[in-house]
């Protein structure tokens, strides 16, 4: 009997422990690769260290210097011009794919016409930055060639800035109608059905069914973007021509940290990184209150 009640207990115990065995693995990858590395440096960007001696404390030093280089605001500037231009074209432009997949009208072709709307996603982003620079190149670009120009697209600040948008919508419309298809499929077609007995119109299905329906989609599309759109790197980097670091007319906050990385000031780099973090927080809690706002009202 004592053999039987011990074998139980051990069994139970085995039970509770085998899902913090499982868990086990993705903790001590969390604790290691992110947590460790974000309080590390939390407390370095305290400090004056350039990756070897003594690391001098100086308070909110690193912060201060920051807010008052003009250079870190431009390129604050220049990732929300990058966030804010594409931002409305990817999540209008999703949101229409995702109805054009949905319709009768697309039929079986949506199954040759969804890979190829999301296949920007699956390539790589230097690669896609790459075949951009193919494209607009000034002597040896496509457009050049093709129409007989001589533009410098890649050259001038002004007019590459507007590529880079360009790009990011190219790359992002796609990922975004997944999203957005896996939000429509979620809603019963008898509301749909029952709204047409109603005699509602299609206007009145959109506004009243699908919108309110869609919102929790909406917002993590919302967000997601921004987290995306707000540490944006390679793009400005990569198609700009020229081996030096791209000016300050089009370099984004992530070039304020892998440069003071590369100077060897580490404490003003991960200063640079906890702002970021910040403007990404604050701006994707706005949009969380926001949400929660219109749904009160």
């Amino acid at each position: 009997m004592r053999e039987k009640h011990k074998h139980t207990v051990l069994t139970r115990t085995g039970s509770r422990a085998l899902p913090f065995i499982l868990l086990a693995p993705f903790f001590i990858t969390f604790l290691l690769f992110f947590a460790f590395p974000a309080i590390y440096s939390l407390v370095l960007s305290f400090y004056n260290y350039r990756g070897h001696g003594e690391a001098r404390f100086v308070g909110l030093g690193n912060y201060i210097a920051l807010i008052n280089y003009r250079v870190f605001w431009r390129t604050v500037g220049n990732t929300f011009f990058y966030f804010i231009m594409h931002f409305i074209p990817v999540m209008l432009g999703a949101l229409l794919l995702a109805f054009a997949m949905q319709s009768k009208a697309i039929g079986r072709s949506r199954k040759i016409f969804k890979p190829i709307i999301f296949l920007p996603q699956i390539v790589p982003v230097i690669a896609t930055a790459l075949i951009f620079r193919i494209i607009f190149a000034t002597r040896s670009g496509a457009i050049n060639q093709l129409f007989d120009l001589d533009t410098r697209w890649l050259e001038d600040v002004e007019i590459l800035r507007w590529i880079i948008v360009l790009m990011v919508i190219w790359r992002a419309t796609g990922w975004f109608m997944v999203v957005y298809l896996a939000g429509l499929t979620t809603i019963s077609n008898d509301l749909y059905e029952a709204a047409v007995l109603d005699g509602a119109s299609t206007r009145q299905k959109m506004f009243y069914i699908t919108i309110p329906l869609m919102k929790p989609f909406f917002l993590f599309a919302f967000i997601m973007d921004t987290i995306s759109s707000l540490k944006i790197f390679v793009e400005p980097n990569i198609l700009w021509p020229a081996q030096a670091n791209p000016p300050t007319d089009i370099a984004p906050m992530m070039n304020m940290i892998t440069q003071n990385i590369r100077g060897g000031n580490f404490g003003m780099a991960s200063a640079a990184g906890w702002l970021l973090f910040l403007i990404v927080l604050l701006v994707s809690l706005g949009q969380l209150i926001l949400f929660r706002n219109r749904d009160k009202g």
